[in-house]
């Protein structure tokens, strides 16, 4: 009931009972009835949903999130309308959804503590994060930080205080790249954010 990692809370949620809103502050709210599908339907269901809006994404990544086996996921594989492609001697599995790349990804991303593109990958064998900023990211008490995608890579990771955003970046950055990152932000926060600063 009292476990750090959620207890009561996510008891609830795993039931089916509560869910977690989509804000920025933390609240929950009832369910609403639904009817469950049965288990092996709704895993399905679930592998087509990674393999449509996380993918490229390897069997190994797939066993990672699911926390399941090899035979499992190809189970899968053979189940769903899935096209395949090579990257550097691994094969990733994808769904198509007709979106053209890189045109409809912006340029930086400032993802959030957690968030389900580091999550969604085997950590080690991220396509977008590099391993030597592994920890940066992914600290050894469990903690995800939140990162800075520029164009499909982590660069740093970034924190949001009162009206000043920082941004600790792990690499490099030409003064192209750090405009980039400075108009997302203003995009994002717009008036929210009124100094920015680069560590």
């Amino acid at each position: 009931m009292f476990h750090a990692w959620g207890g009561g809370i996510r008891e609830l949620c795993e039931r089916g009972w509560i869910h977690s809103k989509a804000q920025e502050e933390k609240a929950y709210c009832l369910t609403p009835k639904f009817e469950p599908i049965p288990e092996e339907e709704a895993k399905l269901e679930l592998a087509r949903r990674y393999f449509t809006h996380m993918a490229p994404a390897t069997i190994h990544d797939a066993m990672y999130f699911f926390r399941t086996t090899t035979k499992q996921v190809k189970q899968w594989l053979a189940q769903l309308p899935v096209s395949e492609t090579q990257c550097q001697g691994k094969t990733y599995y994808y769904i198509e959804t007709g979106r053209t790349y890189p045109q409809d990804i912006p340029h930086c991303l400032f993802l959030a503590g957690f968030d389900q593109l580091m999550l969604s990958y085997e950590k080690k064998e991220s396509l977008y994060l590099p391993p030597e900023h592994l920890r940066k990211i992914f600290n050894l008490a469990g903690i995800v930080m939140p990162a800075v995608l520029l164009d499909g890579q982590v660069v740093g990771r970034w924190k949001k205080k009162d009206r000043k955003l920082m941004v600790e970046v792990f690499t490099a950055l030409s003064e192209a790249e750090r405009r980039r990152i400075e108009e997302a932000a203003n995009t994002l926060w717009a008036s929210a954010v009124k100094e920015i600063t680069f560590t």
